[in-house]
């Protein structure tokens, strides 16, 4: 019997010599040969942060580098700036070579050979725009062009959008919450709210997967999980269904707005409402700014002896200064989030609220006819720096619980605590009489922002500050939506033809104009 080989050979018996298996002891030596034709790159951020660790060809370019770090990292390659970590400040180009980076005379005990860049992320500039007929469009604003769209088989209503991730959450008629991925163009989860009422708000936090969503008839601000996809709350006190909602998820702080004519600010750790503001007229659209203390609202003039009928001129801005009422906030939430960390004594807990809160003089109001709510009273009245121009002196600042003690001080004092609280009130001009301006976009940390009427040809820029209006736009069509981007000083519009505008906020003119839509847009965002 033949004995076998101590070397397999290959099936073809004149090749063994070329094809026989390599012996072991040449196996470190092939391994050290291949590990010297790769560069080991380490890519952190400019905090420091180690956001890929990579193993590439000597021979391989920084285009493929982005590629993979967009693959590792999520970051979009077109967003990718690369310089080396100790070389200076030159930007890699896409066609350089890994090579090219590597030292002159590497050391030959190390296996590889590691190079360490630094990835600054220059985000462009897109925009999002969904219509009534379903489609999403996600516009390159630097290309001028689409870069995806998007089908979601029922009318939009509202769009939330976090564009480091390129996440965005969509609200339908249908009573949908759609999260969606920009990159992929793929739904991620569906969310359906109870009895698929229609979906009239949205705010989102991508980074620590929450949002928040208000229905057009249940009257209820709902808090969801977006790892989980349930709702981890309800928050009950409008007397109307919720029109708009503004939150500051870093802070836990949101602010709501509805068709009862009533802001609620709400603190989203507790499950609690903090304080009701009474805007005498249905709320369409808010923006808060808490870390400039700062909000702002839309709506309908409905007050008796304004002078004008309900939305006879389009409605009425009001900005609100929350910054010394931070002090009450925090003097109110704390006795109360004490008092839920000890739950084997309940009363004892309660006492210390009850004092801080009385310990709180709380501003006389009138009485205002206050919705059930769930919120629990905390027996303040937030009080502001500065005064603008006031509202009328039936408006008031109503601790949850406490309308009735307030309703018992009397018309005059509500005056005041409303003045303290309500800094300025705008009258924008419209060309479409009885459409709200709920149209609005604002950027609170530089106090500007951008109104227009539903069904108007024109929209307005404002000074917050002073108060006073900045430029008028003319626009090609009935406006539905509006987005702002101060930074760049470059706005967008859209509405009733399809037609998306970008405007140059310094010269009033149109820059570009994106067609695409077959129908309305109802929506529009802008990074």
């Amino acid at each position: 019997q033949e004995r076998p080989s101590p070397c397999p050979v290959s099936v073809c018996g004149h090749h063994s010599r070329r094809f026989r298996r390599l012996q072991p002891r040449s196996l470190p030596l092939l391994l050290r040969t291949f590990w010297r034709h790769m560069l080991e790159v380490l890519v952190a951020s400019l905090a420091g942060e180690l956001i890929a660790q990579l193993r590439l060809p000597k021979s391989a370019r920084i285009a493929l580098l982005k590629h993979s770090v967009e693959c590792c990292a999520g970051v979009p390659a077109s967003e990718q700036r690369l310089v080396e970590a100790g070389g200076g400040q030159a930007i890699l180009e896409d066609d350089s070579c890994l090579a090219d980076l590597a030292p002159e005379h590497p050391n030959d005990d190390a296996e590889t050979v590691v190079i360490q860049l630094t990835l600054v992320r220059v985000q462009r500039r897109w925009a999002l725009s969904g219509d009534v007929m379903g489609s999403l469009r996600l516009w390159d604003l630097e290309q001028e062009s689409v870069e995806q769209v998007i089908e979601c088989h029922d009318a939009l209503t509202c769009l939330a959008v976090d564009w480091l991730a390129r996440v965005a959450l969509c609200g339908t008629t249908g009573g949908a919450l759609k999260l969606w991925d920009l990159s992929r163009g793929a739904c991620l989860r569906e969310f359906v709210s109870p009895g698929r009422q229609r979906v009239r708000c949205a705010a989102m936090s991508w980074s620590q997967r929450l949002a928040l969503h208000g229905s057009s008839s249940d009257k209820a601000l709902r808090l969801w999980d977006l790892g989980s996809g349930r709702c981890i709350q309800e928050f009950l006190g409008h007397a109307g269904s919720v029109a708009a909602v503004a939150a500051d998820f870093g802070a836990l702080l949101a602010l709501s707005g509805g068709d009862d004519g009533a802001l609620h600010f709400w603190d989203l750790e507790m499950g609690t409402c903090l304080w009701r503001l009474p805007s005498h007229g249905a709320v369409h659209t808010v923006a808060l700014d808490w870390q400039s203390r700062m909000a702002m609202s839309s709506g309908t003039p409905l007050r008796a002896g304004s002078g004008r009928a309900a939305g006879e001129d389009g409605g009425v801005l009001r900005l609100w200064d929350l910054d010394d009422q931070a002090p009450a906030l925090a003097a109110a939430a704390a006795p109360a989030k004490a008092a839920a960390a000890v739950p084997a004594a309940p009363q004892a807990a309660a006492a210390p609220a009850a004092k801080a809160a009385a310990s709180v003089p709380a501003a006389p109001a009138t009485a205002v006819a206050a919705a059930p709510t769930t919120s629990t009273s905390y027996g303040f009245a937030p009080q502001a720096r500065k005064v603008g121009s006031p509202v009328a002196a039936d408006s008031s600042v109503v601790p949850v619980a406490g309308a009735a003690a307030s309703a018992s001080q009397g018309g005059a004092g509500g005056a005041a605590a409303a003045a303290k609280v309500c800094v300025r009130e705008l009258l924008p001009s419209t060309s479409a009489p009885g459409a709200p301006p709920c149209c609005l976009a604002a950027d609170l940390a530089h106090r500007v922002a951008l109104s227009g009427a539903v069904g108007g040809d024109s929209a307005q820029l404002w000074d917050l500050d002073g108060g006073v209006r900045l430029r008028d736009f003319r626009l090609g069509g009935p406006l539905h939506c509006l987005a702002l981007n101060w930074t760049f000083r470059i706005a967008l519009a859209a509405g009733g033809t399809g037609l998306v505008q970008l405007l140059d906020l310094e010269s009033g003119a149109t820059i570009l104009e994106f067609p695409g839509h077959c129908d309305t847009v109802t929506c529009l965002a802008m990074s």
